[in-house]
């Protein structure tokens, strides 16, 4: 939503920098000023990127693409406001009304934005920039990534969930076909023998419970239940699929998937989006398939991964029986 805002800001400050180029220069044909503008943009573009790169060497190209139009209009009016004050001051004296006026329409140019921009994503800026690899900002903290479960959290979160893994599999402690309690709002239907970890956390999202079971050959199958409350997912599970879709090629940028499907549950009302995903995870093609379930302004998502095809089709309908059965409690 801020990110969204402050592009707004990007565009509006860009057509004021055309509009201070039209004023600066009113006597050059509409043919240079256009050239002037169109080069503002590639000026303030490559600008906007330095910065973000300043800011965090390691940030992705997606990232750059999608946060360089906030600064990409600061940039062009600020250089317009600098050709017009240069402008006038080469033909007035600077003790002029005009010379004063664009002085300070400069100065308040750069003032305020910086002051909007310190008030929205000063913070958040600050911990990117300051978070650097081999460590990196998984939610709101910098930490050294793990992704043995198959998703990008903390190594002291991974180590908690190794820790309920090794307990289970030395005590042979296998899950039985039971109707598990997620987070105290949902419920679904868990299926027998896999060994189970539960509690987990990965950035903003909560892993209420993973399942993990192994065949004879030591492949293995993953299923991923994660928590998730925002009044910013929007109205349909189109919304809410489309931000989850953007956030996973970043964090996945060489990850293949599938064209999502969209159903809705007759017996509760939730919203389901499901797709397939290929992707190298630690060197190690997996397979995997992803369930949105949306209800409201909450969303649980089931992940289904496996790093042997075969087993990965075998048991597919396991995955099928849990999405569908998701249900409220109460």
């Amino acid at each position: 939503m801020a990110s969204s805002f402050a592009g707004i800001i990007g565009i509006v400050l860009f057509v004021l920098a055309c509009k201070n180029v039209n004023k600066t220069y009113k006597e050059k044909s509409v043919l240079i000023r256009t050239a002037i503008c169109i080069g503002l943009f590639f000026a303030g573009m490559i600008l906007a990127i330095l910065f973000l790169l300043l800011l965090n060497p390691n940030t992705s190209p997606e990232s750059l693409g999608e946060n360089s139009i906030i600064f990409l209009g600061l940039f062009a009016d600020i250089i317009s406001l600098i050709f017009r004050f240069l402008h006038i001051k080469k033909r007035t004296k600077n003790t002029s009304k005009e010379y004063k006026s664009a002085r300070n329409e400069l100065l308040l140019s750069i003032i305020i934005p910086l002051i909007i921009f310190i008030a929205l994503f000063g913070f958040d800026f600050y911990k990117s920039a300051s978070c650097q690899y081999p460590k990196m900002l998984i939610g709101d903290e910098c930490c050294a990534p793990n992704t043995d479960f198959g998703i990008p959290m903390c190594n002291n979160e991974a180590a908690k969930m190794n820790q309920q893994l090794n307990h289970a599999i030395e005590n042979d402690i296998l899950t039985s076909e039971n109707t598990e309690n997620i987070m105290g709002k949902f419920s679904l239907m868990v299926p027998p023998d896999y060994y189970a970890i539960r509690n987990a956390k990965a950035g903003y999202f909560d892993i209420p419970i993973t399942l993990i079971s192994y065949d004879e050959y030591g492949n293995s199958l993953l299923i991923r239940v994660m928590y998730s409350e925002s009044s910013n997912y929007g109205e349909t599970i189109h919304d809410f699929y489309y931000d989850f879709k953007k956030g996973l090629d970043q964090s996945a940028p060489q990850a293949l998937t599938t064209e999502p499907q969209f159903f809705e549950n007759e017996k509760n009302g939730f919203e389901i989006a499901i797709f397939n995903m290929t992707a190298n995870i630690g060197g190690i093609e997996t397979f995997s398939s992803q369930a949105l379930i949306k209800s409201d302004n909450e969303v649980l998502m089931v992940s289904y991964l496996s790093d042997n095809e075969d087993l990965f089709d075998y048991y597919y309908y396991e995955f099928e029986n849990m999405v569908w059965s998701s249900d409220r409690i109460g």
